[in-house]
């Protein structure tokens, strides 16, 4: 192919333009665009060259002077539109939550932000689009260095084929006025935006969820979103799929389950006299007890006041009866979970980095055989395990405070039934003060929706881009983490100035400085000393009740002189 050919194709890749004629139209008016906003910033010629035409002549082929022609404009309402959503991936470290909430505005990076001025510059939406004109809905809403896997969300995206309305049900689409998405009211930052009010629920349950239309025969009928975007996306957002949907789909309130991971820490057993374990009680309480663990995690699964479990917005959010599907812990060292098959089963982390040796996925070796599980060696570095939970909706840091709560039961500082004592509200009607576990090990995994309500897709070389992407960065991690583990591993001798060393004590305080719960050396003595330093939940010190903060926000009303009406 000549290289003006090539360069040809490629500038419509990059526009996301089809190759045809009118393809290339538009392709040569943003190209004459971009020439003119160059064009007009530059300053006067150089001395000894003529001054520039007038700015209504111009130059013909012939020397002539002639008026210009009329700058031409991509204007996206020109091509068709489709409703589409998109299943974003994004490490939310860098970012300050997901929802936009005006934070742009003074310089605060969110990833829909980002993702809007992707849309923008791939001119996919205008560049004057709100979410209002693109009919945006999102899923949920993390917060602020929460990470997620499984986002959803749907707009009005330029199309090649389908025009608006296509394929669309004739339902008029429903007003979401009554629970704006985008206000505080409907706030639950450790994911989704659920106020739970029962009006909520009955919607959510009462909804019709018609099928999405059906995705195009073949992948060159339709812009390649994935590509596009992710051409467009800072490193640490992509688009992992795309759909077409029906134009009364919400992603919020179509969504029927949302799925969370709390990655944590363990340490692996290997059977020295000295070794790192997480056999809780039986080893003196070093590092944590995943049984006591899963025995408090279940008892967060069913319906539940969550009041006490979450941090409270009174203001907003009335109801704080939620019902979790599911609580479970996942061990890194669970050969069920590996076999059951990766991340989409649930075991995607822990295959890397879990300490577990298998031959290939399945687990059987090229003889049939089972793959051979090689133990930790002393001095191991820890293994990557994770609280699973699973719901419709969640309060905001509901997930991060069951996390806190469920890494003191498996150090030993509470027992399991601290749980229904939490969630009894009439037995403990105030929250004890603690600390919330950290936001970075965080994911918003899945957002799960009612069967062909989404037929998420992308093209092959989407997905083989998308995966040298994520093994590139994964590998930048490990290797990173190699160096702290190499020094963790170092770290443990037996001896330190020709005085033995109790790492028992030093493992105990790096699992609760990971848990949040203390900073490595700030009890002396280690672990044992922390726990017998701990004050039990139950009877610290308690935060106002919901009625207090209603009360004192009416106060607050009346001194500003303005309506003592607070919704």
């Amino acid at each position: 192919m000549p290289l003006a050919a090539r360069t040809e194709r490629a500038l419509l890749d990059a526009f996301g333009l089809e190759n045809t004629a009118e393809g290339r139209r538009a392709l040569v008016a943003s190209l004459r665009t971009a020439a003119d906003d160059v064009d007009s910033s530059e300053g006067a010629p150089p001395p000894g060259r003529a001054p520039p035409l007038l700015e209504a002549e111009s130059v013909s082929p012939s020397g002539q002077a002639q008026t210009p022609k009329q700058k031409r404009h991509f204007d996206v309402t020109d091509y068709p539109s489709a409703h589409v959503a998109l299943r974003v991936m994004y490490a939310g470290w860098d970012y300050h939550g997901f929802a936009q909430q005006g934070a742009e505005a003074s310089g605060v990076a969110t990833v829909e932000g980002a993702l809007f001025a992707a849309l923008k510059r791939t001119k996919l939406i205008a560049h004057d689009a709100s979410w209002d004109t693109v009919e945006y809905t999102r899923c949920g809403r993390t917060d602020a260095g929460v990470s997620a896997l499984g986002q959803i969300v749907s707009l009005k995206l330029r199309s090649k084929g389908r025009r608006d309305g296509d394929g669309d049900g004739d339902a008029k689409k429903e007003d979401d006025n009554t629970e704006n998405e985008n206000t505080e009211s409907t706030r639950g930052a450790d994911g989704d935006v659920d106020d739970g009010t029962k009006s909520s629920r009955e919607r959510r349950q009462s909804r019709k969820h018609p099928p999405c239309p059906p995705l195009p025969q073949h992948e060159h009928h339709e812009i390649d979103y994935v590509t596009t975007l992710n051409r467009a996306l800072p490193d640490d957002i992509r688009v992992l799929g795309w759909s077409y949907v029906d134009k009364n789909f919400s992603a919020r309130f179509d969504c029927a389950k949302r799925v969370y991971k709390y990655f944590f820490l363990k340490f692996p057993d290997d059977g020295s006299k000295q070794s790192c374990t997480n056999a809780g009680a039986s080893s003196g309480g070093v590092g944590l007890d995943l049984s006591l663990m899963r025995d408090a995690a279940s008892r967060f699964e069913g319906t539940h006041d969550f009041r006490n479990v979450c941090k409270m917005d009174a203001r907003n959010v009335h109801n704080y009866r939620r019902e979790v599907y599911k609580c479970e812990i996942v061990d890194c060292l669970d050969e069920t979970e590996w076999a059951d098959g990766g991340a989409q089963s649930g075991a995607g982390a822990v295959a890397f980095i879990g300490g577990t040796r298998m031959r290939n996925q399945s687990g059987v070796t090229s003889s049939g055989g089972t793959a051979a599980r090689s133990p930790p060696s002393p001095g191991a570095p820890p293994g990557l395990c994770y609280i699973k939970i699973e719901g419709s909706a969640f309060l905001w840091h509901q997930v991060r405070c069951i996390a806190t709560v469920l890494f003191l039961v498996g150090l030993g500082r509470e027992k399991p039934d601290v749980v229904d004592a939490l969630l009894d509200v009439t037995k403990t009607p105030r929250k004890p003060q603690y600390e919330m576990a950290p936001d970075e090990p965080l994911v918003l995994w899945r957002c799960e929706f009612p069967e062909n309500v989404l037929s998420l897709t992308m093209s092959a070389a989407a997905r083989t881009q998308a995966q040298t992407h994520a093994a590139k960065n994964m590998a930048t991690q490990l290797r990173r983490a190699g160096v702290w583990a190499e020094t963790w591993c170092d770290l443990r001798t037996d001896t330190v100035n020709g005085e033995d060393t109790n790492l028992l004590d030093v493992a105990g305080d790096v699992v609760a400085a990971v848990c949040a719960l203390s900073a490595p050396g700030r009890v002396a003595g280690g672990n044992a000393a922390a726990k017998a330093a701990h004050v039990p939940l139950l009877r610290r010190a308690t935060e106002p009740t919901y009625e207090e903060r209603r009360k004192r926000l009416v106060e607050k009303e009346m001194d500003k002189g303005g309506d003592t009406r607070v919704e």
